[in-house]
């Protein structure tokens, strides 16, 4: 594993709640991207590098609210 390499962290989001969790993420320049995997089912992925795995973490920790973690991995290509 190298630390460029891409942490998934797969989150419940309503989907009223989806645009507030992006902008947030925009503040917090680099640390990710969110996508959207079925906003129906409520399944977001924050995507992150191995070396901000921990920050990734602590980061979505400090948000004015929870958003629960259903699952992470690392990305692998197919």
């Amino acid at each position: 594993m190298n630390a460029s390499d891409v942490w998934v962290i797969e989150l419940d989001v309503p989907p009223s709640r989806a645009l507030i969790l992006q902008a947030w993420l925009l503040g917090e320049d680099g640390l990710g991207v969110i996508r959207c995997l079925d906003s129906e089912k409520r399944k977001q992925q924050f995507w992150t590098t191995v070396c901000q795995k921990k920050e990734a973490h602590a980061w979505l920790k400090s948000l004015p609210e929870a958003f629960e973690m259903t699952d992470e991995w690392l990305w692998r290509e197919a």
